[in-house]
């Protein structure tokens, strides 16, 4: 017995590194596609600069390291906007149960049933969904729920209707106009996101050309220079420089057109 307490404990001790989003866990495998997507940009741009070995494998393992948490969290935001666009159809059909004359345990099961009707079973809105099903069948209380569901999907609009929700259960409120007035705001909101994301398309792609450029002509010059570029230390300190400052550029022009409504 106590041998079986101390495997347990290792167990739980050595876990893989990964992150869960909505019931889906993106582990090593997720990681290592952005190692590796970063480490063959950044031996590329280490190649096209440095034109050195030993320098070329530092950056693609800096580049690695630096794109594998970049792609979970791409990824993670790509669940994230799938989750509150379904979320909108889960308000939706917990609205219509409400209108029905259900009670909130009946229209939440209700809304979990018509979830799992419209979407995949590994869907974001599913896996909650699910979850919250079999948290009302143990009897557990829905603000509970919603609260353990807003915390999952990392997202304030599902904290703030669970909020609504558990004073206007307590109250005696329109559940019903709660969950309307939700749903209406999210999908305003999500309107608002998509037209603001559409007139930065053109300045996203500008900026991702003004920091490829340098790159694509000092590779061409490497190319068809006939020697015009040197391999010299001076040389390999002033890439150096000028990629840090392109590098911190870049990054200050990503947050300027990254805006979150």
């Amino acid at each position: 017995m106590e041998k079986k307490q101390k495997t347990d404990r290792g167990r739980k001790r050595f876990r893989l590194p990964g992150k869960t989003f909505c019931g889906k866990r993106y582990g090593l495998l997720d990681y290592g596609i952005g190692f590796v997507i970063g480490a063959a940009a950044g031996f590329g741009v280490g190649y096209v600069l440095f034109h050195n070995l030993m320098l070329e494998i530092a950056l693609g393992g800096i580049a690695g390291v630096f794109m594998s948490r970049e792609y979970v969290a791409f990824r993670i935001r790509k669940r994230k906007q799938e989750f509150l666009s379904q979320f909108c159809d889960f308000l939706d059909s917990l609205s219509a149960s409400l209108s029905c004359g259900k009670n909130a345990y009946e229209s939440f099961l209700s809304a979990d049933s018509d979830m799992r009707d419209l979407y995949r079973a590994d869907a974001a809105v599913c896996k909650e969904s699910v979850r919250m099903a079999d948290g009302l069948k143990t009897g557990r209380p829905i603000p509970e729920l919603l609260s353990e569901m807003a915390k999952d999907s990392d997202s304030g609009d599902v904290r703030t209707f669970g909020e609504l929700f558990s004073v206007a259960s307590r109250a005696g409120g329109n559940l019903k106009k709660v969950t309307d007035d939700t749903r209406n705001m999210l999908v305003e909101k999500l309107a608002v996101e998509e037209e603001i994301q559409t007139i930065l398309a053109g300045p996203k792609n500008e900026l991702n050309v003004m920091a490829i450029m340098p790159l694509a002509i000092l590779a061409s010059l490497r190319i068809l220079g006939g020697g015009f570029v040197t391999d010299d230390g001076t040389s390999i300190v002033v890439n150096a420089i000028a990629f840090v400052v392109f590098f911190i550029s870049y990054l200050m022009g990503r947050k300027i057109v990254d805006i979150e409504v």
